[in-house]
């Protein structure tokens, strides 16, 4: 019997994905011996997790729109109560059963953590230690976490090159969607399912909070204390009280996540080799990115709800939930600042950013909207939840998450061209965020006291929201600040552990002259982008003049509906720049009259509550704007390797290229010879050719630099003009036309080449003729 499973496993992993889902059911399903299953269990997460290029059941890479039937099959045996989880809990029947994770599997600050023994009580029962060295060598783990492991391991695995804009929509993501929504319950009213009443694996632990009595400097982040300065100690009793077993499992997809998702090995003079060789792990893929940022926003609201937890079965979880993940966010999300590309896709990393800093916004949020985001697109962008007091707390307790990462978001608009439409949107989200209501005050007033060394938060005569109206002991709903600047000192020293670390302020002379200088930017792209407008305006202008532009326009050679969404896209720009012009007026509390202030617009509110990624159109709009042309910039490469237009059929434009290709393999020196010719042959053959030109390419040295290479094209035949889809409609309207005169095709074709001949011909007989 056994040998039967074994076979049957073995041949299931062989099938097609629908079959092999299929068969893996059944096989999980039926009465099969547990110790059978306990041996197939590792290699079954072996061959769904495998990286190599012919194994893996390729969670990254299906989606519902590249294939609807594999990602309907991968949804349904991976949900929270499919069979993959029906499996895990059949396992779980024997409480001593373990599966040991290789310690050099996980990431390496992770890796570090666990070996200098300053790690979550999370890890402390699942230690394995070599008896002989006493080193920490793997985790032993049961199979629901030995899972959950491996598949927050496959997203931060980069030996998948496989992340795309167009593809990020994965069945990976919709799983770790449900796998938060599940595990981790936003209503504190919702149990886990299925109850597992019987299962002791778990260690009792004591609550994951310290005391609040602490020393200032904290010898590791990821011992996390109590932020909020009150005793727990009632908390704390009823969670030592509470039986682990109620929640062992949010516990789990909880510190895993954080702990894989969120890992960064920071760089330093010492480890400079070790952070080379694993750059490739700790480098962010654009799908990992988001992935964290649906994270963030449900833990937001997992942890919003600790207080009103009536069963408190899960609200020290729920509390600790919030502190450990701004903790590791804050420096994953440094990391990504510090070493993300300088193009338009950072607008990820700032939305995350966002999204951290503003957990009113995710009270009651429902990543829903996220998985499913064709059915609810929309529903973040009407959320209308704004700052009040009871965030305060959270402000002081993450001040460098704002303070510190605004300090160097600022410096890369510097570096950017604010007058292209999608860096002047992200900078009007950044002053939109910083700008509202009661924010900038309450960092403003703590970042005063923490400078004053406590003496309190006296106003100097030259600060900024002195020169903005705001009293100088400002109080929060009638709330002194005072309280809070102790715990915002601290989490500035906890949060930044460097020995040469000093806080620099946002609102000192030098930083007002930054924003200052920010400011002056803003007004000259205001400038640039009116300018660019009037020549958008002017060359769509021209192009539809004359007899020449008539006939492009009826016979639809050019497509007009790109270059009308680029001009309205266009258009919008002056007024982010207006609306930021303001905002960052505000923040750094300059005079507006000071500096020159671009004409007063109608502030566009389109994207006041924009989030970029949640809406499915998303992907395929970053990805057009990134390829798309800026009316300055012109393309370097091959012409007739210009991306596919959509008024093109992607198949006629292949099929002539490689036609093309050969025809100038075989008789390119004779196009070249012809070419130079001053006769009335060499005047048709500039007619039919296409002219010499020199295209730059750029390619990757052995430093991994980028280099231009210039090359010489010479005179060649090119036949893109005939993939476009209006060609194909006139020859075909042309051919019913030539039928209904009962004229044969081979007439038809006959017709065409003595017109074209005759066409070539005039135009280079008339340029011969001007020339003599």
């Amino acid at each position: 019997m056994a040998h039967d499973i074994m076979s049957q496993f073995y041949t299931s992993l062989n099938l097609p994905l629908q079959e092999k889902v299929d068969e893996l059911t059944r096989i999980i399903d039926q009465s099969t011996p547990n110790k059978d299953l306990q041996t197939l269990f590792p290699q079954l997460i072996s061959n769904i997790f495998s990286n190599s290029f012919n194994n893996g059941w390729g969670l990254r890479t299906v989606t519902g729109d590249n294939s609807k039937q594999a990602f309907e099959a991968l949804i349904g045996f991976f949900e929270p109560l499919g069979p993959m989880f029906r499996l895990c809990y059949k396992l779980l029947s024997d409480p001593q059963l373990k599966y040991n994770l290789p310690l050099n599997a996980l990431p390496l600050d992770l890796q570090m953590t666990l070996e200098r023994g300053r790690c979550p009580q999370f890890y402390s029962d699942m230690l394995v230690t070599d008896p002989q060295t006493l080193n920490v060598v793997a985790l032993a783990l049961n199979p629901f976490d030995y899972f959950i492991i491996n598949f927050a391991l496959h997203l931060v695995s980069n030996s998948q090159q496989t992340s795309s804009w167009e593809n990020w929509s994965s069945a990976y993501f919709a799983l770790a969607c449900d796998y938060l929504m599940h595990f981790l319950p936003a209503d504190p009213n919702i149990s886990v399912l299925p109850h597992i009443p019987n299962y002791t694996g778990k260690v009792p632990m004591a609550a994951p909070l310290q005391t609040a009595n602490r020393p200032l400097y904290s010898p590791s982040l990821l011992l996390i204390p109590d932020l909020s300065g009150s005793s727990m100690s009632n908390q704390h009793t009823t969670s030592q009280n509470q039986s682990r077993n109620e929640v062992w499992r949010s516990e789990t997809v909880l510190q895993v996540f954080i702990d894989i998702w969120m890992s960064v090995e920071q760089f330093s003079a010492r480890n400079v080799e070790m952070f080379q060789r694993n750059y490739a792990t700790t480098s962010s893929s654009p799908e990992r990115v988001r992935t964290v940022r649906v994270l963030v926003k449900h833990l937001h609201s997992f942890s919003a709800k600790y207080m009103s937890d009536p069963a408190v079965r899960s609200s020290a979880l729920r509390k600790y939930a919030r502190q450990i993940m701004c903790v590791r966010a804050y420096h994953y999300i440094k990391h990504l600042v510090t070493t993300w590309p300088l193009d338009a896709s950072f607008r990820l990393v700032m939305e995350l950013w966002l999204s951290l800093i503003q957990p009113w916004r995710y009270v009651n949020n429902n990543i829903s909207q996220d998985r499913f985001p064709v059915s609810n697109n929309n529903q973040e962008e009407q959320l209308t939840n704004t700052l009040d007091a009871s965030f305060t707390q959270f402000i002081a307790e993450n001040f460098p998450s704002y303070t510190c990462i605004f300090q160097l978001v600022l410096p890369r608009f510097m570096r950017l061209d604010l007058s292209a439409y999608k860096n002047a949107v992200m900078l009007f989200r950044l002053g939109k965020v910083f700008s509202q209501q009661h924010l900038c005050p309450i960092l403003w007033n703590l970042e005063q006291a923490i400078t004053d060394s406590g003496s309190g938060l006296n106003s100097s005569p030259d600060t900024s929201y002195n020169n903005s109206g705001i009293e100088q002991s400002y109080t929060y709903n009638g709330v002194s600040l005072h309280k809070w600047v102790t715990i915002a000192k601290q989490s500035i020293s906890e949060l930044n552990l460097s020995a040469g670390f000093e806080y620099q302020p946002i609102w000192s002379d030098s930083m007002r002259s930054v924003g200052a200088q920010l400011v002056k930017r803003i007004i000259t792209a205001k400038m640039t982008a009116e300018k660019n407008i009037e020549e958008f305006n002017k060359i769509l202008h021209l192009r539809k003049k004359g007899i020449w532009g008539s006939i492009k326009v009826f016979l639809m050679i050019e497509d007009q509906d790109e270059e009308v969404a680029l001009l309205e896209e266009s258009k919008r720009v002056p007024n982010y720049l207006t609306a930021s012009f303001h905002h960052f007026s505000h923040i750094f509390g300059l005079n507006e009259n000071a500096v020159l202030p671009p004409e007063p617009t109608i502030e566009d509110n389109s994207l006041e509550h924009s989030s970029f990624v949640n809406t499915t159109s998303f992907p395929l709009s970053i990805t057009n704007k990134l390829r798309s042309k800026p009316t300055k910039v012109h393309y370097m490469g091959d012409p007739d390797l210009m991306p596919i237009t959509t008024y093109e059929s992607t198949i006629l434009v292949r099929m002539l290229y490689q036609i093309a290709t050969r025809l100038n393999e075989m008789y390119g020196g004779q196009f070249t010879s012809y070419w130079n010719r001053n006769d009335l042959c060499g005047f048709i053959a500039r007619e039919v050719l296409q002219s010499p030109c020199t295209i730059h390419t750029y390619i990757k040295d052995v430093t991994n630099h980028q280099n231009i290479v210039s090359q010489e094209l010479p005179p060649r035949l090119s036949l893109r003009r005939l993939g476009s889809h209006a060609f194909v409609i006139w020859l075909t309207l042309g051919y019913i036309i030539i039928k209904m005169f009962s004229f044969s095709g081979f007439f038809y074709v006959f017709v065409l080449i003595i017109i074209w001949i005759t066409f070539v011909f005039t135009k280079a007989t008339s340029k011969m003729l001007r020339l003599i």
